[in-house]
């Protein structure tokens, strides 16, 4: 549950190996909400003061895992100590996820398991400090399944840090007649049946405040332009939303091969850039 660009795949490592320095330079937007985050931890009624020696570690759950770049990143500017909870449905990459933080030396919890069963997993790992995780999920879960974490999360008081959820807007740089239509039939695709697709934002921060907790959303575009990983990446980004454009809409079969063809051999001359919206959300308990 971890790779949105292609909801019609299953998740694939390389996807998200190719993705991560984009998702990494994304998220230095997103330093304000940790630093927030880290604040509310020190305004809590007299404990443990999380970045303190010997202190009791601060247990993450890191919902849809997968191969742990989310907590690769998050591990690096949070407190210590820290308990990591990985929770994924593939067990191949909650295994790598596992085996790259352990490496590291990180204290880490594995956890085979959908993201249903968050209630159960936040009541067998207790902890004065806690936080809940996830990177580029949000929008590959259906509506109902939002407003169910966010009855989970407030109920257990947890904060939350939901990362890198895609909002919808995407400029391709130079533009093409096409773009509307396959891009169009690429958000209709992701909102498919019941999916909250480029509404989970909304849909998350709106849930968790009318439940009450204390909500941020700030702004995590991908800028992708001729940094080294650009191409590649690039490369897989309009190949995806070519092949659900036809999935969705396959009277566009045509169009979208057009497009695609049209689109790579800009990017193999380096003419494209391309901006990608994400938006992080930060979710606080009232501090009482």
């Amino acid at each position: 549950m971890t790779n949105h660009s292609a909801p019609h795949r299953p998740v694939a490592g390389d996807w998200l190996a190719l993705r991560e320095p984009a998702d990494a330079a994304a998220r230095e937007d997103s330093l304000p909400l940790i630093a927030r985050l880290v604040r509310h931890w020190e305004e809590l009624p007299p404990g443990d003061d999380p970045g303190a020696a010997g202190a009791e570690p601060v247990v993450v759950v890191d919902l849809g895992a997968g191969t742990g770049a989310n907590r690769a990143w998050l591990a690096r500017h949070l407190p210590g100590p820290q308990r990591w909870v990985l929770l994924d449905h593939d067990r191949e990459l909650l295994e790598q996820a596992v085996s790259a933080a352990r490496a590291e030396g990180a204290d880490v919890v594995p956890v085979l398991a959908g993201i249903e069963e968050l209630g159960r997993v936040l009541s067998e790992h207790p902890a004065a400090r806690r936080l809940v995780t996830c990177s580029a999920l949000l929008d590959l879960l259906t509506r109902e399944q939002v407003r169910e974490l966010a009855r989970v999360l407030a109920e257990e008081a947890v904060p939350a840090l939901l990362a890198l959820t895609v909002d919808g807007e995407v400029l391709i740089d130079p533009p093409h007649h096409l773009d509307p239509s396959v891009l169009g039939a690429f958000e209709d695709h992701q909102h498919r049946g019941e999916l909250a697709g480029t509404d989970a934002v909304r849909l998350a921060a709106e849930a968790l405040r009318e439940r009450g907790m204390v909500v941020d959303v700030t702004p995590t575009p991908w800028w992708i332009s001729d940094q080294p990983w650009a191409r590649p990446l690039l490369e897989r980004f309009l190949g995806d939303r070519a092949d659900a454009a036809v999935e969705h809409r396959p009277d566009l079969t045509a169009e979208a091969h057009a497009w695609l063809r049209t689109r790579l051999v800009d990017c193999a001359r380096g003419r494209l850039r391309a901006t990608v919206g994400h938006a992080d959300v930060l979710a606080l308990p009232p501090v009482s």
